[in-house]
C-alpha cells in the first residue's frame, strides 16, 4: 500500500478531484493541535447527518494515528477491493468508513512514512474509494497545518468548508486561530468553530463543572470573524462511546453532549447553505442587453443603447440562465452624461453590456466601471446572450462574425 500509494499520487490527483466534485457535500474537520477530540466530533457529526437521511462517507486521513475505525466499530477489519477500487467498510446503515487502519498488519503497527507517501495514499483513498451513492463526505484530518490537511484541501477545492475543533484552553485556542488562517490561505470556507470538552456534566446530579476557562471558543470565533457552531460538554457516556465503536449520537441521543452535537450539525448545514449561496452569487454574471421593446428575452436588440426603450438583465450562472428581468429605460427621453452607466452598474449590477451600437463616450464610461462591452450585435436578446454564454465574446465581437474568427474565445470564461 505504501509504495503503491506514493508512486500513484500524480495519477490519482485528477481522478480524486473529479470524483469529489461529483459528491454534493464535503465537510473537512480540522484542529490546530491534537487531543481536542477532533475525531470524536467528526464521527458524531457524520452519524448525525446519517440519521437525517444523508449517505455519509468518513475518510480518515490521519495516517499516523487513525482512530475513525475504532470509533465506528470497524477496527481490525481488513480492507477489500481490487481493479482500482477500494471498498470502504460499512460501519452503519448510511455510514461508510475508509481508513489506513484497514491496510495495517495490526492495531499496534506504526506507519513510518514521509509526506509524499501520505499525500499519495490520501489521493488514492479519494480516487479509488467506492463512493457510489454517497452524498456527504466527512474528512477527519490530522491535527496541525501540515502535509495531510494541505493535500485534502487541494484534492477537494470545492469543499463546503471546514469545521475547526478546539478546547477552552488558551493553548488550544491559539492553535485554532492558526488553523483558521491556514484554511483561509487555502481559500476554503470556514464553517465555524466547535468548542469541545466545554465543561464536565456530572453523571449523578447533572451539574456542569467548568474544568477550563469558559467561552474561549466563542471568543476565538468572534475575534476571527467566523461562526461559533457550539460547545460540547464532557460526559461519561461520550467517553465510553468513543471506545465502544458506537458513536454517542447513535447510542445515547439524549445525552447532553449528543444534543449539543445535533445542534452543531444543524448549524453546519446552515453554514454550508450560506456558502453555496455566496458561491452562486460569485459565479453569476449579469448581462444587460439594450432591447427594442419590453418583450424580455424575446425582444430584439436595440440599435442604440442610450435611447433603448428597455434593458433586459440576464443573470447567467456558468452556462445556464438563472434569472431574467426587464426594466424600462428611465433615461430614454434624455439623460445627463454618465447617468446610464452609473445606474446600470449600481442598480442592475451589470458585468457585461450588449448593444447594437454604443457611442464612444458611453463606451469609455462603461469601461470605467469595469464592465465588458459587446457591440455591433443583432438578433433577439436570447440569441445574443446565448452566443455570449457559448463563446464569452471578446469586446467588439458580434455573433455573426464568429465563423472563421481566429480569436480564442474558449479561454474567456
Amino acid at each position: 500500500m505504501a509504495e503503491h500509494g506514493g508512486h500513484q499520487s500524480k495519477e490519482h490527483t485528477a481522478t480524486a478531484v473529479l470524483k469529489m466534485s461529483e459528491i454534493k457535500h464535503k465537510v473537512l474537520v480540522m484542529s490546530g493541535k491534537g487531543g481536542v477530540g477532533k475525531t470524536t466530533v467528526a464521527v458524531n457529526l457524520a452519524y448525525t447527518f446519517a440519521a437525517r437521511g444523508f449517505n455519509v462517507g468518513i475518510v480518515d486521513t490521519d495516517i499516523h494515528g487513525p482512530n475513525v475505525a475504532l470509533m465506528t466499530g470497524v477496527e481490525g477489519l481488513p480492507a477489500e477491493g481490487g481493479d482500482g477500487v477500494i471498498e470502504p467498510h460499512q460501519a452503519a446503515d448510511r455510514v461508510k468508513v475508509l481508513s489506513i487502519s484497514g491496510f495495517l498488519p495490526g492495531p499496534d503497527s506504526p506507519v513510518v512514512w514521509r509526506g509524499p507517501m501520505k499525500s499519495g495514499v490520501i489521493a488514492q483513498f479519494l480516487a479509488e474509494g467506492n463512493w457510489e451513492g454517497i452524498d456527504l463526505i466527512v474528512v477527519d484530518c490530522p491535527p496541525g497545518t501540515g502535509d495531510e490537511p494541505l493535500s485534502v484541501a487541494q484534492l477537494i477545492p470545492d469543499a463546503d468548508g471546514v469545521v475547526v475543533v478546539t478546547q477552552p484552553q488558551d493553548v488550544s485556542l491559539l492553535d485554532s486561530r492558526k488553523c483558521i488562517n491556514f484554511v483561509r490561505m487555502l481559500k476554503l470556507p470556514v464553517l465555524g468553530i466547535v468548542e469541545n470538552m466545554s465543561g464536565l456534566v456530572c453523571p449523578h446530579c447533572g451539574e456542569r463543572i467548568d474544568l477550563f476557562s469558559v467561552g474561549g471558543g466563542r471568543k476565538a470565533a468572534q475575534d476571527m470573524d467566523v461562526p461559533f457552531l457550539g460547545a460540547i460538554p464532557i460526559t461519561t457516556k461520550m467517553v465510553g462511546a468513543g471506545d465502544s465503536g458506537r458513536p454517542l449520537v447513535d447510542s445515547e441521543p439524549s445525552d447532553p453532549a449528543a444534543v449539543a452535537l445535533d445542534e452543531i450539525a444543524s448549524r453546519v448545514e446552515q453554514e454550508w447553505t450560506r456558502v453555496a449561496a455566496e458561491r452562486k452569487r460569485a459565479r453569476i454574471r449579469t448581462v444587460v442587453v439594450a432591447a427594442a421593446s419590453m418583450d424580455g428575452i424575446k425582444a430584439a436588440v436595440s440599435s442604440q443603447f442610450v435611447s433603448a426603450p428597455a434593458f433586459v438583465a440576464v443573470d447567467v450562472d456558468e452556462d445556464e440562465i438563472d434569472d431574467v428581468r426587464t426594466i424600462r429605460n428611465p433615461f430614454a427621453d434624455g439623460h445627463q452624461s454618465g447617468q446610464i452607466p452609473r445606474w446600470i452598474h449600481d442598480e442592475l449590477g451589470a458585468h457585461v453590456i450588449i448593444a447594437g451600437e454604443i457611442g464612444s463616450h458611453a463606451f469609455d464610461a462603461f469601461n470605467s466601471y469595469g464592465m465588458q462591452i459587446v457591440k455591433g450585435v443583432s438578433g433577439t436578446v436570447a440569441d445574443v446572450v446565448k452566443s455570449w454564454m457559448e463563446s464569452r465574446m471578446p469586446e467588439g465581437c458580434a455573433p455573426s462574425s464568429c465563423a472563421g474568427c481566429s480569436k480564442d474565445c474558449s479561454s474567456r470564461k
